[in-house]
């Protein structure tokens, strides 16, 4: 019971911390590898990090 009472509150509080930590805009558009070389230029222009993400782009 206090087992489970302590997991409880370490849930509530990542639940609780996390959206703190997801103060990050993502641009609606994506570049695949084939594409690296422009959206570095982009980036580049706009001043804006590149950010690389894996997915697979199979799945739904």
């Amino acid at each position: 019971m206090k087992k489970s009472l302590l997991n409880a509150a370490a849930m509530a509080a990542l639940l609780l911390t996390s959206p703190a930590h997801a103060d990050i805009d993502v641009p609606s558009s994506v570049f695949t590898m084939e594409e690296l070389d422009e959206a570095k230029e982009r980036a580049i222009k706009d001043e804006e990090p590149l950010v690389f993400v894996y997915t697979d782009t199979a799945t739904k």
